[in-house]
């Protein structure tokens, strides 16, 4: 039975310029995770990317440890909603990096925070109003579509004796999992929050269905190498 991996990107450099990249811990915890996927039955394994840079970065760790060029099919279904954007569109301060980062290593836990205005942005964007649907470059409906859409397409791409391995983000595994468990919209902003960087989220295809079976595996992972963001 042909087997989807949903694999969340390493730790990525939270605070930095570019927040895309890959920090040294993320580096570590994508070749650790490559060489926990040795142990694993993947068969004919085919690698999926969203096209951001901390999916590249955590396929090309990984692969190598697996032995496998760094090759992979690339799916924009599979991008993170633009959390820059969200933030900007409901928290002002955000549209200044250098302000928002003085301000927040004022505060005694920058990064509670900091979650804070964004699961805040979070819920505003899902709301889909009518005043704020112009101003989101994707709306949350839309979000929610082309992930399934992709998610599904794979499924009935692959053959028996196929695994797909898709390096992604948080929101996007958030929602899939959203919609299998057939849960609320709150859930994208819970799960969001849970899941590990590296984590792995298995699902099975049998004739078109997809069945859930483990969410944020992190077993490979050491305790001094798990972070959520």
């Amino acid at each position: 039975m042909p087997v989807i991996y949903l694999i969340r990107h390493g730790q990525a450099s939270f605070g930095k310029e570019d927040y895309d990249q890959l920090s040294e811990p993320g580096w570590e915890q994508s070749r650790i995770l490559g060489r926990a996927l040795q142990n694993q039955d993947l068969g004919v394994a085919r690698p999926i990317c969203g096209t951001m840079r901390r999916h590249r970065e955590t396929a090309e760790a990984a692969l190598g440890e697996l032995g496998l060029p760094a090759e992979w099919h690339t799916d924009t279904g599979f991008n993170e909603y633009n959390h820059t954007e969200l933030l900007a569109l409901d928290w002002p301060m955000a549209n200044d990096r250098a302000a928002l980062t003085e301000w927040l290593g004022k505060q005694a836990n920058p990064r509670k925070v900091f979650q804070a205005h964004f699961e805040q942005a979070l819920r505003r964007w899902q709301r889909n109003d009518d005043s704020d649907r112009s101003a989101y470059s994707e709306t949350w409906p839309a979000f929610r579509e082309r992930v399934l859409a992709s998610t599904y397409s794979l499924g009935n791409s692959l053959s028996s004796g196929e695994s797909a391995l898709v390096f992604t983000s948080g929101g996007a595994i958030s929602v899939i999992i959203q919609h299998l468990l057939d849960m609320d919209d709150e859930a994208l902003i819970t799960w969001n929050r849970t899941l590990i960087n590296t984590s792995v989220t298995r699902i099975l295809v049998n004739a078109g269905k997809l069945r859930l079976v483990s969410v944020n595996e992190h077993l490979h992972l050491p305790s001094d190498q798990v972070t959520y963001r």
